[in-house]
């Protein structure tokens, strides 16, 4: 091969080499949005995510997490604190949750800030 072709033949294969589709959120599929409640109770809402998603460490019984999440109380604490909120969006300078879990859905997050911005109502 002489010095051009190989040349041709490096530019060619950086070209074709670059051409990947580098927008993969537009060709993924649609996000389909969030459907919250006008209002977020914590009885019908917040209590059973926290059942499904955090609960099976952060509870009386075994407490693996030195955090009671079935008590409301303790619940305000760490909404009043930012750690809830920093602790479920993997939020730098937190401890992600769940923990060596799947991070919460987008959904799931945005319920649970609605219902703090709302002041976290006991509802």
């Amino acid at each position: 091969m002489t010095k051009i072709s190989t040349v041709l033949c490096l530019l060619l294969s950086f070209m074709l080499g670059s051409c990947a589709y580098d927008k993969a959120d537009e060709i993924a599929e649609p996000k389909v949005p969030c459907t919250t409640p006008a209002v977020v109770s914590y009885s019908v809402s917040i209590s059973p995510l926290l059942d499904k998603n955090c609960r099976s460490c952060h509870n009386p019984a075994l407490l693996t997490g030195s955090v009671n999440l079935e008590d409301f109380s303790v619940i305000q604490k760490y909404i009043r604190s930012g750690e809830l909120m920093g602790n479920v969006k993997h939020l730098p300078g937190y401890n992600p949750m769940p923990q060596g879990g799947t991070k919460l859905s987008d959904c799931d997050i945005e319920l649970l800030q609605k219902w703090v911005d709302a002041g976290a109502p006991n509802n």
